[in-house]
């Protein structure tokens, strides 16, 4: 796409506007944004802005604890806070509790939710519906809510039910089955 401004350059700025329900959007060059007065293109990977956030984090935290250090590939979690890249699988493993805290930062959550086709979300959501009340039950229990932990407990019993009913609801025969009870054979008794 080339630049609406200039016409010459491929267009790298690209902004959206929308004013009272009405959706504008502008594509220029970076120096034709820059001559506007419009923010250019950032210039930034996404091991820069892993690495930033983990070394303000823990800057924040104000850990002076021993650098930790993959006892595979011998990285050190101040290499991957400069890098923003494991060394290898086991460097995941090793800075869980390090990267964690970032991971929940950036996605909201620690668990790969995805998208999930129509025709099962509603027992993946009552799957998620268990976890979230049996995670809440020994929150629940920790803290020796003993009324609240009954009524969770309940309400686990009622999902783990809905739950073993979508399971069992067959799908439809499909076609040119036999239907239980037809031999297969053709002709007369």
């Amino acid at each position: 796409m080339k630049c609406e401004n200039c016409g010459k350059r491929d267009a790298t700025v690209h902004l959206t506007e929308i004013t009272k329900g009405v959706k504008q959007e502008i594509h220029l060059c970076e120096p034709c944004a820059s001559e506007k007065g419009l923010p250019g293109k950032a210039h930034f990977s996404i091991s820069d802005l892993l690495a930033g956030i983990t070394s303000a984090s823990q800057a924040k935290k104000g850990r002076q604890e021993k650098d930790v250090q993959c006892p595979t590939c011998e990285l050190t979690l101040s290499q991957f806070q400069s890098s923003g890249r494991f060394g290898c699988p086991d460097c995941y493993t090793t800075f869980k509790d390090d990267i964690l805290p970032l991971v929940e930062k950036i996605h909201d959550s620690s668990q790969h939710v995805g998208k999930v086709p129509n025709r099962v979300s509603q027992e993946v959501g009552l799957q998620k519906e268990l976890r979230h009340l049996q995670l809440e039950l020994k929150r629940t229990v920790k803290r020796e809510d003993y009324e609240k932990a009954a009524q969770l407990r309940d309400q686990i019993r009622i999902v783990e039910e809905k739950i073993k009913g979508a399971g069992e609801a067959a799908p439809p025969p499909a076609k040119g089955r036999k239907k239980s009870g037809e031999s297969g054979k053709k002709g007369g008794a």
